[in-house]
């Protein structure tokens, strides 16, 4: 099955207390948990008030969601980042599945190469007799 990237469906605003707003965005897909880790490990920058860029990362849920509760004020940069993170995730999980990709191919072609050598000694060995 080829990588497809995850993309953001919808994005809603879900709860208001004071001056904070919790937004749910919707993924197209249920990550997998490499690819929620690799969301969680992004290091896209954040703009906006001090409140909003030092409050913690949203929330990825294995169900397909991102949750997270911004100041109002910051909702444009929450947007931004969470599309953000996404597209890092996306990227960061491609090359994981590459590189995994490539780990396989090397390790058949160094257990098909084990294979030649075995048959080859087992040949000079019958050879012997």
């Amino acid at each position: 099955m080829p990588w497809e990237p995850i993309a953001i469906t919808s994005k809603d605003a879900v709860d208001v207390e004071g001056d904070a707003v919790r937004v749910v965005w919707s993924l197209n897909r249920r990550p997998t948990s490499d690819w929620a880790r690799e969301f969680r490990n992004t290091t896209v920058a954040r703009s906006g008030s001090p409140d909003f860029v030092n409050m913690p990362s949203p929330d990825i849920r294995s169900g397909g969601t991102v949750h997270w509760t911004v100041p109002a004020a910051d909702l444009r940069g929450a947007v931004q980042y969470v599309r953000a993170c996404v597209d890092a995730a996306n990227e960061g999980h491609r090359q994981l599945l590459l590189r995994r990709d490539e780990e396989r191919r090397r390790r058949a072609e160094e257990e098909q190469a084990k294979a030649l050598r075995l048959q080859a000694a087992q040949q000079a060995l019958n050879a012997l007799d």
